[in-house]
């Protein structure tokens, strides 16, 4: 992410609390269409509207990569504030363009509670890189819901990781493919992979697994093998330990032995009900 300063222009003796709200909802449909993350920060500095955001890319504010509702949303900025606004990138080293999708053995979905990222990343390095919303083709309501999504992952990893009374029913949503959570997810994975034209799949969580026969497990989709070839001391994130070609699937060996909840996210498991 870029650290970037976006001044709109002087009060012009409007009330603050307009001017900051049609920022703010500006700001918004940037946020949703993937060109900015995670927090900002709206002040008035010397007379002028600003704002701090974290910019997807250092191409991420052009126009072209707006959807219909920023177009919207910023010819009402201009309006009020009478001038287009002024971005200025902050951080020193920054690259010249973001991740590419293009290219890609395949992509893949996935997110987590701490994760300000775009939820699409790319399966051929050796870290996680993800590839800007704004840069997919795909429309923009997709995009949308790709922000809706990750927002929802969010939530329910927060509460797994609280460990309090929802947590299996919130860890049932990550690693159940059926779920309400994954089954949203995967619909997207069909959207990004019909607008690319490169396979994409979803992540599907696997904490508790079994003590036994855990390298066995059967695709808990349709219940063919899905163990690669990846070897076991290779503790890269993107090397999965499991995937399957025809449901969209990557997944990891479950990290707990404790096999009390390694039901959760099975496929005979779930067939039997």
């Amino acid at each position: 992410m870029i650290l970037a300063n976006v001044i709109f222009g002087s009060l012009r003796g409007k009330p603050r609390e307009e001017l900051e709200d049609a920022v703010e909802t500006y700001l918004s449909s940037l946020f949703k269409g993937g060109q900015i993350c995670g927090q900002r920060f709206l002040t008035l500095t010397k007379g002028k509207v600003n704002a701090h955001v974290l910019l997807a890319a250092p191409e991420a504010m052009g126009l072209k990569f707006h959807s219909a509702w920023g177009r919207k949303n910023l010819a009402e900025v201009v309006a009020l504030f009478g001038r287009e606004p002024v971005w200025k990138i902050l951080d020193d080293d920054v690259g010249k363009t973001s991740s590419k999708w293009r290219g890609a053995p395949f992509l893949y979905l996935f997110t987590n509670a701490f994760d300000w990222y775009s939820p699409v990343c790319r399966s051929d390095v050796k870290r996680s890189v993800p590839v800007p919303l704004f840069t997919l083709p795909v429309s923009d309501q997709t995009k949308e819901d790709l922000y809706s999504w990750q927002e929802s992952y969010r939530e329910h990893d927060n509460i797994w990781l609280e460990s309090r009374a929802l947590e299996i029913p919130a860890y049932r949503q990550l690693a159940d493919p059926n779920s309400r959570l994954s089954e949203d997810g995967r619909d997207l994975c069909r959207e990004v992979e019909a607008g690319t034209g490169i396979p994409t799949f979803y992540y599907l969580m696997r904490y508790w697994g079994r003590s036994k026969g855990e390298e066995e497990r059967v695709c808990p989709g349709c219940g063919g093998a899905w163990r690669t070839t990846a070897s076991e001391d290779e503790k890269c994130f993107r090397e999965f330990h499991i995937r399957c070609d025809s449901c969209r699937l990557v997944s990891h060996l479950g990290v707990s032995t404790d096999g009390r909840h390694a039901r959760i996210g099975e496929f005979l498991t779930r067939q039997s009900g």
